[in-house]
Formats: C-alpha cells, sequence, structure tokens
C-alpha cells in the first residue's frame, strides 16, 4: 500500500536528515498504523511516512483512508462513507473535518488555475455560455420573500459543461458585468433571462460579446429558436444544491468550499 501511495507522490519516495544529509532507510514498525517508518541509526531519527503530506495529521490507517478518498470523489454520502468503512457514530467529526479537508484541496486548485469560459472552437465557431443568478442557503418567508442566503453568479458552456461560479453581493449590472468580463472569453455567444442587469451584453468590451435572451415569464425554450434556452445552466444550480442536501453538517459559514468541490 505505502509503496502505491509513494509512486503517486502522495507521501515522500526518500527522506534525508538533514543532520548527516544521509538518505533515512524504511523500517518495519509493527506499533504504528502503517507498519513502516523512516529511520536513521546513527542519529536516532524516526519520522513517519506521512510526514509533510496530505495524511499528516489523519490516524486512519492508510488503507481505509484512500477508501475515503475515493468514496469522497465519486460524491457518496458521508454516512454512507462512514457506514462502509465502519467507522462508527464516534467518527462522525473525524468524518466531517476530512471531507473539509479535501474542499480545501478543491479551493487551492481554481484558485491557481483560473479558467475562463467561452470563446471559439476549433472550426472558428462560437461557444455559447448560458449564465444566470441562484441563491444558495436561503429559507423562504411569507409570500414567497427570501431571507438571507448566498448568491451566486455563474456561467457553464454547452457542450463541454465547463463552468465558472462566483459568489456575489447583488444582482446588478455593476456587479455582474465585470465577473462577465473575467471569466467569459471574447467572441462568445452569451445567453442569460431577461433579468434587467444583462440588458447591454453586446456593448460590453466595445462589443466583444453577442447574445440571445429567453423570457422565463413567457417561456423556458425560445419558440422560433430552440437554441435560446438557459436549460444548462439551471441544471448546474439544481445539481449543486441537490449535492449540498446530500451533506451532512453543512455549514453557511463553508458554503464557498461547497462551491469550489462541486466546480
Amino acid at each position: 500500500m505505502l509503496w502505491w501511495v509513494a509512486r503517486r507522490k502522495l507521501i515522500r519516495n526518500s527522506v534525508t536528515y538533514s543532520t548527516c544529509n544521509q538518505p533515512a532507510s524504511l523500517n518495519v514498525y509493527s506499533q504504528g498504523s502503517d507498519s513502516s517508518r523512516w529511520r536513521c541509526n546513527a542519529h536516532n531519527f524516526a519520522p513517519s511516512v506521512r510526514n509533510d503530506s496530505f495524511f499528516s495529521n489523519s490516524k486512519l490507517p492508510m488503507r481505509k483512508f484512500l477508501r475515503f478518498m475515493y468514496m469522497w470523489c465519486f460524491d457518496l454520502p458521508q454516512t454512507y462513507i462512514m457506514y462502509e468503512l465502519e467507522m462508527g457514530e464516534d467518527s462522525r467529526k473525524t468524518t466531517v473535518d476530512w471531507s473539509n479537508f479535501m474542499r480545501d484541496v478543491c479551493i487551492d486548485f481554481p484558485e491557481r488555475n483560473p479558467q475562463e469560459i467561452g470563446g471559439f472552437n476549433d472550426d472558428g465557431e462560437q461557444i455559447t455560455v448560458e449564465i444566470d443568478e441562484s441563491l444558495f442557503f436561503h429559507r423562504k418567508y411569507h409570500r414567497g420573500a427570501h431571507l438571507g442566503g448566498h448568491w451566486v453568479f455563474g456561467g457553464v458552456e454547452r457542450d463541454t459543461g465547463k463552468c465558472f461560479m462566483v459568489m456575489v453581493p447583488n444582482r446588478t449590472r455593476a456587479t455582474l458585468e465585470p465577473v462577465i468580463e473575467q471569466f467569459i472569453l471574447p467572441g462568445s455567444h452569451i445567453v442569460p433571462d431577461g433579468w434587467a442587469a444583462y440588458e447591454n451584453l453586446e456593448a460590453l468590451r466595445g462589443g466583444v460579446y453577442t447574445h440571445a435572451v429567453v423570457i422565463h415569464q413567457r417561456y423556458f425554450v425560445d419558440r422560433d429558436d430552440p437554441d435560446v434556452h438557459t436549460q444548462n445552466i439551471e441544471n448546474t444550480w439544481m445539481r449543486a444544491k441537490q449535492k449540498i442536501k446530500r451533506q451532512f453538517g453543512t455549514s453557511r459559514d463553508l458554503f464557498p468550499t461547497y462551491k469550489y468541490e462541486f466546480m
């Protein structure tokens, strides 16, 4: 198991002790959960094989931890993961904590690799991007009014499903237009709903976008042009909210991490 993990660079393949600048050897260590540890006999240097790795603070056996990661990546509910790994109810906090740690990795990647969508495909044709806003973690009050929650503005590229999702303080034109310019490439064909903030899209940056509008109060798919719809972004919101509902112990404060995990 350790060699499998080491080959994938999840733990170190070698360790050098700084005092003598000599490589430590990998020794059997039956008292540890991984049954091995590094050791420099000359200086009684014996660090864990997990040192300086993602697994450093975990007490779970490596095989169980990898199964945890595998099931988490397949979006299985945390209660199911606990059951399959025979972790017991007293491990609920451990399950939540390590799910949060893995979401931290999801945060790091898009921040280091910001993704623009749209533009032109390999045949020189415009790529269609659907955009919309949605409210997360809100609760209904009298007559359908919303209390609290997080507004998220997003876009999804048709055919590929590449997307962006950005938390925004409001849905005004002044807020949404800079996000459009940041994440949607010039040349894109943008399809929004009839929200007033989108009226000026074709004038952005001197006219680098085209757009068509679907008026949801009238129809969800344009009767004259079936390509004018926002069904992909609506489906994206639905899937994101369903994913959050499957979690237990979700927190409003941790919402940005759920967003990045979904992306």
